[in-house]
């Protein structure tokens, strides 16, 4: 597959070099999503995992694409959509069910669920098919004498046949005057099959050894024969690659000739965008034909500390003292892989003030606590004596696990979320003792290999959450969902790819340095695009300002654990990483000041009042001066797990 993908992809070198994609703004690395890992660490060093006894339809060739898109295709219960928007598509009993989705907006969500409108059986394929190729951007599902192909960007199924195949359909097509064309409206909806080697006859497929049929549905103000005359070859491999230089460029190609592709306005200007558009619950999508799509994101630099060169002296009295009785009061630290990282990241906040503040004996003693903590878990043989602050690793999904577990992440639930916070603390206290960032090293290498591997190999997925054409990572590792994968806290998803950097960066491991970098700026460019400043028009009845849950087929105004308007905004900020001060910076300072508004109207919320402060600091000098003073009167109880007082009055002192 990686071979493969390396001839499909010309726009990119497999070796990590040459020049940019046409079109974007970079000049420095390049790499194919796809391409194999050289050098990656060695997953045998850590004990097996116990296993969770999924379901899989997985061909063996195939390492397990937990957290994908399309995950739902591989594990699990049968025949839950994926959404490569604009349509749905889902396996049925020997065959598959696609449509055109219509976002509708509420109060809370805006929501386009799957559509079955065209459902396909094939004969003599009972089941469900398996996975036989899997790229971050595209999937093929082997269904008997079929393949069946789908990918981000791309608004059609595609079905091939080396050997010829025969298939009804749910609704009679009817010939065009172009050869190999025919068309059916169900609904709304016309619906188009163009065929290559084959023939319709009603409901009736038929494809020749060697043929292919791809259903699509006509875009609005487009026309079924210029979509048909512009629709390449079934995307299969289709993949991605990356460059850095004064931006972050992102670059899918979908083939060596043009296809059709449906992209966000925004990565439009510079194709040829006449086919028509689509609506999705991210806005208008144009229809454009191209064999690949590039586009640039602000770059965020790496980084762990905080700049308090020109804090005032009162800030700086304040700040020591807060230091002074944080460091004093270490509460006791938790031992799964969520909140016992999210507690070593907290003391490696401290670590970073102290230093910053020239407070060395401060320090110290907050490094020394950090590195008896991480000693534990770096040891690869923690998890033969123990149950929790150590990894294993899992053969039958290619990944590590911690335990304890957190949140279903024994099926890779989260895993960037906890590994991020865990890599940030091992980055800051392996900056200061060389000799521990030894001692962990080959531990950790796993960690960060197990959520952002800059390459494919035999023991981990290539970047397992990151969606390159979305720009953000899924949470979810086997998207037990109708509404397709999801993510909730963008914040935690940057701070994963800046510890993923960071780690790099002390490790020396080039390759996967570079390939965080690429992540971290998508990502925080998500982040503002989907959740905290999305251009809501055309959704005029969705009631907030920002978007707390992002589905494959639904954006939710609501977040797992709370109702409360603050869980929906400060889960969008945890945990107030250091890159944050700039990329939330780019949030206009009038929205900044309206959604905290909506987040605390009233008396102080009971979660995460000290993170809708660290927000309100970025909207202008007033607004910073009084979440200063509110973040001095704050309640020791009202400062999240995975801040301090110490950190919060840092950061709004930072933000000015």
């Amino acid at each position: 597959m990686a071979i493969a993908a390396c001839a499909l992809l010309t726009l990119v070198a497999c070796d990590g070099s040459g020049d940019p994609p046409e079109g974007g703004g970079s000049d420095a690395v390049a790499a194919i999503t796809t391409a194999p890992r050289e050098g990656g660490p060695d997953a045998s060093i850590l004990p097996a995992a116990a296993g969770t006894e999924l379901p899989m339809r997985l061909a063996e060739d195939v390492v397990p694409p937990t957290n994908r898109w399309y995950s739902s295709l591989a594990f699990g219960d049968t025949g839950l959509p994926v959404f490569p928007k604009p349509l749905s598509f889902q396996m049925v009993d020997g065959g598959f069910a696609a449509g055109l989705t219509r976002p509708v907006a509420s109060e809370n969500a805006i929501l386009a669920p799957a559509a079955a409108d065209v459902t396909v059986q094939v004969s003599g394929a009972p089941g469900f098919g398996e996975v036989i190729e899997a790229t971050p951007v595209a999937v093929t599902v082997g269904l008997g004498p079929v393949d069946l192909t789908v990918a981000q960007g791309v608004p059609a199924v595609g079905m091939t046949s080396a050997g010829g195949a025969q298939a009804t359909l749910s609704v009679a097509f009817a010939p065009q005057d172009s050869e190999g064309l025919a068309t059916a409206i169900v609904g709304e909806t016309t619906y188009g099959l163009k065929i290559d080697r084959g023939s319709v006859d009603g409901a009736a497929l038929a494809l020749d050894p060697g043929g292919s049929a791809q259903l699509f549905a006509v875009p609005e103000g487009g026309t079924v024969e210029s979509f048909a005359a512009a629709l390449g070859a079934v995307p299969r491999g289709a993949d991605a690659g990356y460059a850095l230089g004064d931006a972050a460029t992102t670059s899918v190609t979908y083939g060596e000739e043009p296809t059709v592709v449906a992209v966000p306005a925004a990565r439009a200007d510079a194709l040829d965008c006449t086919l028509g558009t689509y609506a999705t619950i991210d806005g208008t999508y144009a229809v454009c034909e191209a064999a690949s799509v590039s586009w640039d994101v602000p770059l965020v630099e790496p980084t762990s500390s905080l700049d308090l060169d020109d804090i005032t002296g009162p800030e700086r009295e304040a700040i020591v003292a807060a230091l002074q009785a944080d460091a004093s009061s270490l509460p006791e630290l938790p031992a799964d892989t969520y909140f016992g990282s999210k507690a070593l990241y907290r003391i490696a906040n401290l670590v970073q003030v102290a230093d910053a503040l020239d407070q060395p004996a401060l320090a110290e003693d907050l490094q020394a606590v950090l590195a008896e903590q991480l000693r534990m878990w770096g040891d690869p043989d923690g998890c033969a004596t123990r149950a929790e602050r150590c990894f294993t690793y899992d053969g039958e999904l290619a990944g590590v696990v911690g335990l304890a577990t957190a949140f279903g992440s024994e099926e890779f639930n989260d895993h960037h979320f906890h590994y991020g916070y865990l890599l940030y603390a091992a980055a800051v206290a392996g900056a200061r003792d060389p000799d521990l960032a030894g001692e962990i090293g080959p531990v950790l290498d796993l960690v960060a290999e197990d959520i952002a591997a800059p390459g494919t190999s035999d023991a981990f997925p290539v970047r397992r959450a990151f969606d390159p054409v979305e720009g953000h990572s899924w949470a979810s590792g086997i998207s037990p969902f109708a509404d397709g994968n999801n993510q909730e806290s963008s914040s935690e998803a940057v701070l994963a790819y800046n510890g993923v950097a960071l780690w790099a960066d002390l490790r020396g491991d080039e390759a996967l340095a570079t390939s965080a970098r690429w992540m971290l700026a998508a990502e925080a460019e998500a982040s503002t695009r989907l959740w905290l400043a999305p251009d809501l028009s055309g959704f005029e009845a969705f009631a907030h300002q920002i978007v707390a849950i992002e589905w494959g087929a639904k954006r939710d105004y609501a977040t797992w654990f709370s109702a409360d308007p603050a869980a929906m905004l400060g889960i969008q900020i945890i945990p107030g990483q250091p890159a944050a001060v700039g990329y939330l910076s780019s949030v206009p300072a009038e929205r900044i000041v309206a959604s905290v508004e909506a987040a605390w109207p009233d008396a102080r919320p009971d979660q995460f009042a000290d993170y809708l402060l660290m927000y309100q600091a970025l909207a202008g000098d007033e607004a910073r001066a009084a979440a200063w003073t509110a973040a001095v009167d704050l309640p020791d109880d009202a400062i999240d797990d995975g801040t301090s007082r110490t950190w919060l009055l840092a950061w709004i002192a930072a933000a000015g």
